[in-house]
């Protein structure tokens, strides 16, 4: 059974390098491809720093984390950066537990998130 996932996207005024992307629905090993190719097209179209507004997404397993590390490593490649915000208590107590939150710059809203962009 495939999972349901959504991302919407907002530009953002004065970073022209900037989307915010919210995710909306479950990240797992059934859509992982399909944000995989959708946040690496905005990179490769030059929006490297991507703030991912989770406030909608309900899950993400192992295999969701993998590729919001793998996210963040590109995005600090190409010279800009991942950040995350509004994580629910369940989705943190995973990236806690795979021992991610050292790694992912998660804040508490997408406005400190954007802040921390300029």
């Amino acid at each position: 059974m495939e999972s349901q996932i959504d991302l919407e996207y907002k530009d953002l005024k004065g970073v022209q390098t900037a989307k915010v992307v919210k995710f909306v629905g479950d990240l797992d090993a059934t859509n992982v491809e399909f944000v995989l190719e959708k946040i690496c097209n905005l990179m490769d179209d030059g929006f490297v720093n991507i703030v991912a507004d989770f406030k909608k997404l309900r899950y993400v397993n192992s295999t969701g984390l993998g590729v919001l590390l793998h996210f963040n490593k590109s995005s600090k490649e190409k010279g800009g950066s991942f950040k995350i915000a509004n994580v629910n208590e369940n989705v943190y107590e995973i990236i806690e537990i795979i021992g991610a939150s050292s790694l992912l710059e998660i804040y508490d809203d997408v406005d400190e998130a954007i802040e921390a962009l300029k």
